[in-house]
């Protein structure tokens, strides 16, 4: 039997959107989702809505247990290997996370290579149909992409000038942001998010780089005292499902499922954009203090970023081509 649905919140403008699910789906079919982050942070909110209209759209034949906090011991550089390997049936992990197995992923982590979230949409327009093929080489399907806000420094102490880094233990997540770390005399230890407050708690970091989403969720304040406003970064989060468990669904389903993950997308991204300000000023109410970047430590930090994207399309020569678009596209000097 054939459903219709119809959405009036897509994109919040009133517009309807139908989609239809197919009763040829086995009732009963099941797909467990891992997530890396917290159940407070607004990319399991939004993979849980996600999961509720699937579940709608095809009468409850589809239901996708969402599980956050990597409770399934699935933590984010695994991500990858873990669907891949039939694991869990999807997951969801920030691309960075991924360079180990496809090192174009990360692209968007390059260092003040993106100002804001609207030149990230558009570094996404450019490069999605490359990160899209890198996972569909692994037997993936991309659902969805969502970004975190802007990076963010944190620290127990105020910083003033690069002197004030010199000897610090820092959290980094990939390649790009540890040689940005090292750059800065400070000893970067990749790390996933979970890792991250046990280690606040036994002293190994001084200091963390991260979104205010994320820091709000793990109660930074209760380690640390700045948040250092540095936005040296970007980084999305992609929803991916194992290809062969996409193929079981009947073709009707598929298409409306994708249909469910497109229009919710941009919902996303636009709560990805609220979220920065909304958790900056919770942090601020739990003590922590926001310090914007002193002049000659942007300078700094801005200068060893382009040796950073060298290296980048040294070891990934295919990137060279996306970067020169992505640098004609916002007018940046290549």
């Amino acid at each position: 039997m054939i459903r219709e649905m119809r959405r009036r919140d897509v994109l919040g403008a009133g517009v309807a959107l139908t989609v239809v699910a197919c009763g040829r789906l086995e009732p009963g079919t099941h797909w467990d989702l891992s997530m890396p982050w917290g159940p407070s942070e607004y990319h399991v909110a939004n993979a849980i809505r996600f999961a509720d209209e699937v579940k709608v759209l095809t009468q409850g034949d589809l239901t996708i247990h969402v599980h956050p906090g990597a409770v399934l011991g699935i933590k984010g550089p695994e991500t990858m290997r873990a669907v891949e390997e039939g694991i869990v049936d999807m997951a969801d992990a920030a691309s960075f996370h991924q360079v180990g197995t496809e090192p174009l992923l990360g692209f968007e982590s390059l260092p003040y290579l993106v100002d804001d979230i609207d030149q990230l949409a558009l570094l996404y327009e450019i490069i999605r149909p490359d990160v899209e093929a890198a996972y569909a080489r692994h037997g993936l399907r991309v659902v969805y992409i969502v970004p975190w806000p802007n990076q963010n420094f944190f620290f127990d102490k105020l910083i003033t000038s690069v002197a004030d880094l010199e000897g610090l233990t820092m959290r980094s997540y990939d390649k790009s942001s540890t040689d940005l770390v090292r750059g800065l005399n400070m000893t970067p230890i990749q790390m996933p998010s979970p890792d991250v407050v046990p280690a606040l708690a036994s002293g190994a970091l001084d200091g963390v780089m991260t979104s205010t989403t994320t820091a709000s969720a793990q109660k930074y304040w209760e380690f640390l005292k700045y948040t250092l406003r540095s936005n040296h970064t970007w980084s999305c989060n992609i929803l991916a499902v194992n290809e062969r468990v996409w193929q079981r669904l009947p073709w009707e389903t598929q298409a409306g499922v994708a249909g469910v993950a497109r229009a919710l997308e941009p919902e996303f991204w636009e709560i990805a954009r609220r979220d920065d300000l909304k958790e900056l000023r919770v942090l601020e109410a739990n003590g922590m203090t926001t310090q914007e970047m002193p002049p000659a430590l942007l300078a700094e930090m801005r200068a060893l970023s382009q040796p950073i994207w060298d290296d980048f399309v040294t070891r990934v020569p295919e990137a060279g081509p996306l970067l020169t678009a992505f640098l004609a596209a916002v007018g940046k000097p290549s």
